[in-house]
């Protein structure tokens, strides 16, 4: 039996992929968002719940009973299927409870606030950074005061739309660090073992040095907000202001290591838009995790020309801290199409040092890169997909994934694509499909002969991964060089070594599966990190 309370707050994270597809995401992904805004009113004394349809699979029954009396209801996405999937809630919950407010949040609705109005699933908006906001906005409800004196909001006012004062941003060691009682981390260790048979989106790889066996216990964790990055393809730069607010590294391990006495991970993913922008912060963090002995593993996102710049011990620290994993965002392969994108980053002096500095040190990279943009010439397009071919050869083993544009509401490259004739969706049913990574965006094609390449890149760079293992025979290793010598040269016509990989498999009494897993047919990875 629920104790009905009029202060009771329900927050709800819809799925990020669509389960009736067969597809879940990474079970390390916990519902920071909801954990962040949980934070201040949790510490007021109010009775937070947070249903999350990834490990509460009866979660419409819960909502539905924790709603009943309920203070306000509440939800957060980001561009993908959680936009269609919370929009079905929140009418399920608008339907059974007219009079509940509902408030949404998140980088989709922070830059479509009206779609949400206009659709009647929300009674208020928040634009940008949630924590200080969403507490307002409690209090406003529970004290029956004006929603008008919230900053940071986006309500209906007189049947119209109306955006209330600018909300600051503010660094997260202003907060006491989130109410982690309100999840249960068993629930999510349970899926990052035992996965079942969906398959998994947003999946980063394991260290390398994992103990064959042990129990993978994977904890994410935001340390920072924002990103100071103005690239044209992201929403950040207008949704954060190119703010970057940071907890400092001393503080940030000192949370971390009581998370770690209370939850025992092995493992942690820094869901943070971009975590290494300042070396010293990065320095300090490494310095106590090494003087703690290094104990666990780590990964997070810094960027190239971040790395160039880092001094040569500022990286050994990465490595000695167990660190294993750098998500590295390179996003075009020529200093023009760099220019236009507004990232700048050099690709003929510090594209292969920074990743360098990162692989050679027994760290795996992973790099993303983007085709298609409003405009781009296929020459640009080409240039992309040699580029990441050459940095996949140098660096065997780790990702150099390409993917097609995808126009995200609030950035300057969306406004770019509705002028090249881009023809948005118009419901949040629609959008909540935009993300899924397909050669066609309505009227944004790419070439025919960019595809073939695109593709062919792709099954090459997974094939010559498949062969990238310790111990591998005589005739892998000289297939793996072919595949290796195509991706540097960049010919991609008749790929002989995979002819000849499906002939070692028959005669050698293998099935695909025993002998190494490829896939040869879209050449299409999750991309690691989603704006």
């Amino acid at each position: 039996m629920i104790r009905r309370n009029k202060k009771r707050i329900v927050l709800f994270m819809p799925h990020r992929a669509d389960p009736g597809e067969g597809v879940r995401v990474s079970p390390d992904l916990l519902p920071l968002e909801l954990l962040q805004i949980a934070t201040l009113p949790d510490s007021e004394g109010y009775e937070v719940h947070v249903v999350d349809a990834m490990v509460h699979d009866d979660y419409l029954k819960r909502l539905m009973e924790l709603c009943d009396g309920a203070l306000l209801f509440a939800s957060s996405c980001i561009l993908g299927y959680q936009v269609t999937h919370g929009a079905e809630v929140a009418r399920a919950i608008r339907q059974r409870f007219p009079d509940l407010p509902i408030v949404w949040g998140g980088w989709f609705p922070s830059v479509l606030p009206e779609r949400y109005l206009e659709e009647g699933i929300a009674d208020a908006v928040g634009l940008g950074q949630g924590e200080v906001t969403f507490h307002e906005i409690v209090q406003a409800i529970d004290n029956g005061t004006s929603l008008e004196d919230v900053a940071g909001l986006c309500i209906t006012v007189d049947g119209k739309p109306h955006y209330t004062a600018h909300r600051e941003v503010v660094g997260f060691d202003a907060f006491p660090d989130v109410p982690w009682h309100l999840i249960d981390f068993e629930q999510y260790v349970k899926l990052q073992n035992h996965p079942g048979k969906s398959k998994l989106r947003h999946r980063l790889p394991d260290p390398v040095d994992f103990p064959k066996g042990k129990e993978l216990r994977i904890f994410s964790y935001f340390s920072s907000f924002g990103c100071p990055e103005p690239c044209t393809f992201c929403c950040s730069p207008e949704v954060t202001g190119k703010r970057w607010k940071a907890i400092p590294g001393d503080l940030l391990f000192e949370r971390l290591e009581e998370c770690r006495e209370r939850f025992d991970f092995n493992i942690v993913r820094f869901q943070d838009a971009n975590f290494g922008v300042a070396e010293k912060r990065s320095n300090a963090y490494c310095d106590k995790l090494i003087e703690a002995g290094s104990p666990y593993w780590w990964n997070a996102t810094y960027e190239v020309e971040t790395i160039a710049r880092y001094k040569p011990e500022s990286c050994d620290r990465l490595a000695e801290a167990k660190c294993h994993l750098v998500i590295l965002g390179a996003e075009a392969g020529s200093e023009e199409q760099q220019a236009k994108i507004k990232k700048k980053i050099d690709i003929e002096k510090n594209l292969e040092k920074a990743l360098g500095r990162i692989y050679d040190r027994g760290i795996a990279t992973g790099t993303t890169w983007i085709i298609g943009y409003p405009g781009e010439t296929r020459e640009s397009m080409f240039t992309t997909i040699d580029v990441a071919a050459q940095m996949k050869h140098r660096f065997p083993g780790s990702a150099s994934d390409i993917f097609p544009f995808r126009p995200i509401p609030g950035s300057e490259d969306y406004r770019n694509a509705l002028e090249h004739g881009y023809q948005p969706p118009t419901t949040l049913e629609e959008w909540g499909s935009c993300l899924e990574y397909k050669m066609e965006i309505d009227d944004i094609r790419l070439p025919e002969d960019v595809v073939w390449r695109w593709r062919r890149y792709g099954a090459t760079a997974s094939f010559y991964d498949g062969l990238v293992h310790e111990g591998a025979s005589s005739v892998l290793g000289l297939l793996q060089k072919i595949a290796g010598w195509r991706l540097k040269r960049g010919f991609y016509t008749f790929p002989i070594e995979q002819k000849l990989f499906d002939i070692y498999v028959r005669l050698s009494g293998q099935t695909q599966q025993d002998a190494i897993e490829i896939d040869r047919t879209s050449g299409v990875t999750p991309h690691p990190v989603q704006s």
